[in-house]
């Protein structure tokens, strides 16, 4: 059950992530390389106290978790800075389907164990029948079939980090060591990648890339943004490890909308795209993590 608890504060801290962005509207890219690079600066000499891993695919799975990042990172930022923090924390439910599928895709021998429960799988089908019909309605919002369209790559990418998360978490040689790398290695890869992106957005120019990237009011976010994500990666590494289904920890994820709903009600912020569609759809997929966590017979 701990999973479940370092979900929540997954969840916490994502709501905090991205309403940042809804207050500060900066560029998607600085807030990524920063990011990226701060969690790298932090994390590095962390990784001369674990064994070095030599294993290719070990080193694939880092870089192409970096990537994912990056487009995570720089899609959620842009997104809660132009449609705000409530609507896309909602779009970002669909991460939950999304990355069950996947991994049931990925671990068809588990899958087909599951559907030997009658009782389960029609509940199963019930609930993703809700989230589907829930996601229907509020899609018919203009704002949200565009916010949906934009956000498909970071709800793309955010599968496949939970599910990348996960075997890195496993394969390292204990769970710091894999946190050690994941928080560097991955993190560098999606500076890196993001630093490309400004300074293609600004023609090239590399010297005033780099001004603006230290400008006082951006460092000044940039340590902000170090320092929520640092525990966010590590919550989230934690409970993906010991989790049955990387899809019921993004799931979790899920109470990142309640979050973000509060803090805009407190700040009087305006947040009325989909409420009550958004929060129905989050609703079936909390019916699903209650399901998993108190049916033993559930182990996929």
């Amino acid at each position: 059950m701990l999973w479940i608890i370092n979900g929540l504060i997954y969840g916490f801290f994502t709501a905090i992530y991205t309403t940042f962005n809804q207050h500060y509207k900066i560029n998607a890219y600085l807030l990524g390389i920063w990011r990226g690079f701060g969690i790298f600066a932090l994390f590095f000499p962390f990784c001369f106290l674990f064994p070095f891993p030599f294993s290719l695919s070990y080193w694939l799975l880092l870089i192409a978790q970096g990537i994912m990042i990056a487009v995570y990172d720089s899609h959620l930022f842009y997104a809660s800075a132009h449609y705000g923090a409530g609507p896309s924390s909602r779009i970002m439910a669909l991460t939950a389907i999304v990355t069950t599928m996947l991994w049931w895709l990925l671990t068809p021998q588990d899958f087909l164990i599951l559907l030997n429960n009658e009782k389960n799988v029609i509940v199963l089908i019930f609930l993703l029948l809700g989230f589907t019909v829930s996601y229907w309605y509020m899609i018919k919002s203009p704002v949200s079939r565009r916010l949906t369209a934009y956000m498909l790559p970071a709800i793309i990418s955010l599968s496949g980090m939970s599910i990348a998360t996960k075997q890195i978490a496993l394969h390292g040689s204990s769970v710091w060591s894999s946190l050690a790398y994941y928080l560097t290695v991955s993190t560098f890869v999606s500076g890196l990648l993001n630093f490309y992106w400004f300074c293609r957005q600004n023609r090239w120019q590399i010297r005033n890339s780099l001004k603006q990237t230290f400008a006082p009011g951006i460092t000044k976010a940039g340590f902000y943004v170090v320092s929520f994500s640092a525990i966010l990666i590590i919550a989230k590494t934690l409970s993906l490890r010991s989790s049955p289904n990387p899809g019921y920890v993004t799931a979790l994820l899920l109470t990142s909308p309640l979050f973000v709903f509060a803090f805009n009600k407190y700040n009087k912020i305006p947040d009325n795209i989909s409420i009550k569609a958004g929060f129905s759809m989050i609703a079936f997929l909390i019916a699903l993590i209650l399901l998993v966590s108190t049916n033993a017979s559930i182990t996929d």
